[in-house]
């Protein structure tokens, strides 16, 4: 937990030193007048800060501790808004005139001396806490690290571990778990003397020790001649030396033991062999196991590995000795098991989550004792499912859950409901749950201070929410919670942190795109509710319930979600003035009336909302802090000219509105770096196929784009008559992705390639869309052939329009990875071309891309695309794959306007094929064929049908 709070705090303090250190940097007098105050302030935050680092050392601390850390983050935050304030007002005075300045001077002073008190009083705060840490015996604690006095596994708790369960569970209370131990037993008694590695990953609580000890307990394996079956705990509080040791004593001094006393006296280590082992160099331990190990056949578990180096340092004592040794691990982590897996031989086994069925039968298995998935009572069928719902799959959830429901004499329907309603409450009170949050806890307790907050983030999204890559990183930047590092943008640090989430397994993918890359995902409900009850505990956010109640219990509220609909969250008593963050759920219908005190937002999010009108509109331009504001799929129909306001917006997304114009005003936002608009229409149930309504994308006034100099995305803007539009793209020297749709292309194409001439170095996505009422007599992408430089660095390219020829550039288009081509009319030897470019992963084809009659995919071309997507090409008869083409597909998506004469061939040279998905109007004939065809693929894809987003599969 102290990990925690110094995440939330670290995160603050630093936000607020950078701010005083440019403050002080100024000689404005409004900043003279109050440097004192500042310094002081600035100074002892920082010494604060440093003996808040040294606090995270210790292991221990007690209540006082972890209360003045907090403190110590309510006077940063306090203190930032006071800063902000001052900040946007000492803007405000340095943009006057002269004139101006001298007319505003009264209120000017008066906002000096309103400043200045709430300095003075956050210094004398920050000078109490700082005396308070004395006072009352806030000190380090003499405890010495990890490393000095480990402790080897997490047995030595005096709570229940979850692993004595899994070790000691009776094998006819297990279920669903046959299919995956028969097939990793086969797996490691395939005849091999290499060592080989099986590593089990997966979420916390999925049975993963369970499992390893059941392969290992297989009639098949015991009677292999294995030589020793031993079982290690590592821990979260690995240490190799006490691992070691530990593995010595069970391997080597027992047994010996063991003999010694049945009276056997050949070969016995002698009695002062160990003595003194405490004391022994870890290369000594080392040694001491190889030995042990180089002659024999062994199986070895190494249960819960937390790091790569921790497996590092125990493989050394593992000899490969070529007699068929193998090594199972289990961890929640995916970098872990790639690192103990990175050999050939070795194998990755993603333990899944229980089916439905197997869940339900657990569950009444746990709870009545049958065998069975029939449930006694009628009334409760509604009840469990919720239950079942909130456990996600998870074995230790449902066995957890089940035994507090049998605990309960009062079997009703209304009981259950009280259990599945306060599951939060259950998890922190009821002893009968509490080996299901330390699972979880454990997971959480196990990230870097740095990614603790970004975690408890999450908990302001509702339950079974999916969570969006994009604009989740987008809000942590907002929110101060990464920092920039020498080299990496801040962007890349916030899709790292989202990365180590799904790599950590405590977050679960939804959708996962052609590249490999988790776009979105979901937190599991028995997560969430361990994060909300921590989050709440440290104040870092509040909620606004069905109820209408507050769930706070702090006198500030800095983070506020809504996400019930009840009239009675309209309004409430706590003091709403200090958020930072607020999120508002579509299932609003009204914005609350405390909307107008949320003067200090740095984010507001109110996607999907339908309730906003032109005063709540207006409202948002006051609030001068604001960083990241998501009106997506909301009624704006247009924007405020007071928009120009949000000097510090960072991203303005208006995706799925009726905007169609920016406001003059928003020149001002020289900030801003993500501009979103249009709308996308989702085709399939994995988003690969989307559709741009053409109408949805938006103008923009001249004059307003070149201050924008930060801008990286300026997404779907429309161009149309002669706009000087396009020479203030030219100056906009960080964009990295722009969408252009193009009405009036003629007289409007120099400027263009002009414009792409000068961003060749920063762009990375272009996409270009040309919107002519009318066939126009010239092919203007051809003329694409003569932008010089040409953008060689991108990696999404997407055309629509009619294109004689592929421009001669494409084919050094060496990190592209997505191309998409839509009323192209290319021939066949565009395919040719296409076929070379190296690190394409994603083709898309969509209608009239291609005009010839049969699309040929030759051998040797599209080394890594992954996924191609063909979209009722007119006139085709004919899809072929030859040998040795695309050899990476995993996944063909297929709509057809009419059934093809000569059909689809060569599906069986597509040897990684795990999909064929059709979508639109589907021609059953043509999948039936094709789900004949693949019928003795060695892959088995599956062959489904997805009739806007209506899914079917075939067998």
């Amino acid at each position: 937990m102290e990990g925690v709070i110094y995440s939330l705090t670290d995160g603050a303090v630093k936000s607020l030193l950078c701010k005083l250190g440019c403050l002080l940097s100024q000689e404005s007098w409004l900043v003279q007048g109050v440097h004192g105050e500042i310094q002081y302030i600035k100074d002892e935050l920082e010494c604060m800060n440093a003996f808040l680092r040294n606090l995270t050392i210790s292991e221990i601390h007690d209540d006082q501790v972890r209360i003045w850390m907090k403190q110590v983050r309510e006077i940063a935050y306090d203190s930032e808004d006071c800063i902000d304030e001052f900040i946007h007002h000492l803007g405000e005075s340095s943009e006057m005139g002269l004139l101006r300045w001298l007319i505003s001077m009264p209120g000017n002073l008066v906002c000096r001396h309103r400043i200045a008190i709430q300095l003075q009083e956050l210094k004398a705060r920050a000078q109490d806490v700082s005396e308070r840490r004395s006072r009352y015996g806030v000190v380090l604690a003499k405890a010495t690290h990890q490393e000095a006095c480990p402790r080897f596994t997490k047995l030595t708790s005096h709570h229940l571990d979850p692993q004595l369960r899994a070790l000691f569970m009776v094998e006819t209370q297990l279920v669903g778990i046959d299919e995956p131990r028969d097939e990793l037993v086969s797996w490691l008694m395939e005849e091999d003397p290499r060592l080989r590695v099986l590593a089990i990953v997966g979420f916390g609580g999925l049975g993963k020790t369970t499992l390893a000890r059941m392969v290992c307990e297989s009639p098949v394996v015991k009677s292999a001649d294995f030589q020793c079956y031993p079982l290690f705990f590592v821990s979260q509080t690995f240490n190799i030396r006490t691992l070691f040791q530990h593995m010595v004593r069970e391997l080597i001094q027992k047994p010996h033991k063991a003999m010694a006393m049945a009276g056997y006296k050949n070969g016995l280590i002698t009695e002062d062999y160990l003595e003194g082992m405490e004391r022994w160099e870890v290369a000594v331990l080392t040694e001491n196991l190889r030995q042990y190990f180089q002659d024999k056949r062994f199986i070895v578990i190494l249960d819960d590995i937390w790091t790569v180096s921790a497996w590092e340092s125990i493989k050394c004592a593992l000899p490969d000795n070529l007699k068929g040794s193998r090594v199972i691990v289990t961890t929640r982590i995916t970098d872990v098991a790639n690192a103990c897996c990175s050999r050939p031989q070795d194998r990755i086994y993603n333990i899944q989550r229980l089916s439905d069925m197997a869940s339900r039968e657990l569950f009444f298995k746990k709870i009545f004792y049958l065998m069975d998935d029939k449930l006694p009572s009628d009334e409760l069928e509604e009840v469990s499912n919720a239950i079942l719902k909130k456990c996600g799959g998870l074995p230790l959830a449902i066995e957890n859950i089940g035994s507090l429901l049998a605990s309960k004499s009062n079997r009703t329907k209304e009981e259950w409901l009280k259990v599945c309603n306060n599951l939060g409450s259950e998890l922190e009170n009821n002893p009968t749950l509490e080996g299901v949050k330390q699972v979880l806890t454990l997971s959480y307790n196990d990230l870097p201070y740095h990614l603790k907050a970004c975690f408890l983030y999450l908990s302001i999204f509702p339950e079974n929410y999916v969570i969006r890559r994009g604009p989740l990183v987008r809000r942590w930047i907002a929110e101060g919670f990464v920092t920039q590092r020498h080299g990496v943008s801040m962007e890349q640090l916030a899709e790292s942190y989202f990365d180590e989430f799904v790599a950590r397994s405590i977050v679960h993918p939804v959708r996962i795109d052609w590249t490999g890359k988790v776009r979105s995902c979901r937190v599991h409900d028995l997560m969430l509710e361990v994060i909300i009850s921590k989050s709440i505990e440290e104040n870092f956010a509040s909620y606004l319930c069905d109820n209408g109640s507050t769930l706070a219990s702090h006198d500030k509220i800095r983070r506020l979600s809504i996400h019930s609909n009840h009239s009675l969250s309209q309004k409430t008593s706590a003091n709403v003035s200090h958020v930072r963050s607020f999120t508002m759920s579509a299932s609003v219908d009204q914005v609350p009336s405390f909307f107008p005190q949320l003067r200090l937002l740095r984010v507001l999010d109110m996607q999907g909302c339908s309730c906003l009108s032109k005063e709540t509109l207006h409202c948002i331009c006051k609030f001068f802090h604001l960083k990241y504001l998501s009106l997506r799929r909301t009624n704006a129909c247009k924007l405020p000219r007071l928009l120009g306001n949000l000097k510090h917006l960072e991203t303005l997304d208006i995706r799925a509105t009726l905007i169609k114009k920016l406001p003059s005003g928003a020149g001002n936002l020289s900030c801003l770096k993500h501009l979103l608009v249009g709308h996308k229409v989702q085709l399939t149930r994995t988003a690969s196929v989307k559709y741009l309504r053409p109408n949805t994308g938006f103008e923009v006034a001249t004059g307003v784009v070149k201050n924008m100099t930060a801008l990286q995305s300026l997404v779907h803007i429309v161009i149309k008559d002669k706009s000087p539009v396009l020479q203030e793209i030219s100056l906009l020297q960080n964009l990295r992705k722009l969408n252009v749709l193009f009405r009036g292309v003629d007289e409007n194409w120099k400027a263009f390639l002009e414009s792409l001439g000068k961003l060749s170095g920063s762009l990375r996505s272009l996409s270009i869309l040309i919107l002519e009422e009318k066939e126009h007599s010239s092919t203007s992408l051809d003329n694409l052939a003569f932008v010089e430089p040409p953008p060689l660095s991108l990696t999404s390219f997407s055309l629509t329009d009619k294109l004689e020829s592929l421009p001669p550039w494409i084919s050094s288009l060496r990190n592209l990875c997505r191309l998409m081509l839509r009323s192209t009319g290319l021939h066949a030897e565009a395919i040719g071309v296409l076929g070379d470019l190296p690190n394409l992963l994603c083709l898309k084809l969509y209608h009239k891309s291609y005009a010839d009659n049969c699309i040929v995919f030759p051998h040797g071309k599209f080394a890594k695309v992954n996924l191609l997507i063909i979209d009722n090409l007119e006139s085709i008869e004919k899809v072929h794959f030859e040998e040795g083409s695309v050899p990476g597909l995993e996944r063909l998506t297929l709509s057809f306007l009419q059934e093809p004469k000569d059909g689809i061939s060569g599906l069986e040279n597509l040897m990684k094929l795990k999909e064929i998905e059709f979508f639109g109007d589907i021609i059953l004939s043509v999948v039936t064929q094709v789900a004949s065809c693949v019928k003795a693929h060695p892959n088995h894809p599956r062959v489904i049908g997805d009739r806007w987003n209506v899914v079917t599969e075939y067998t």
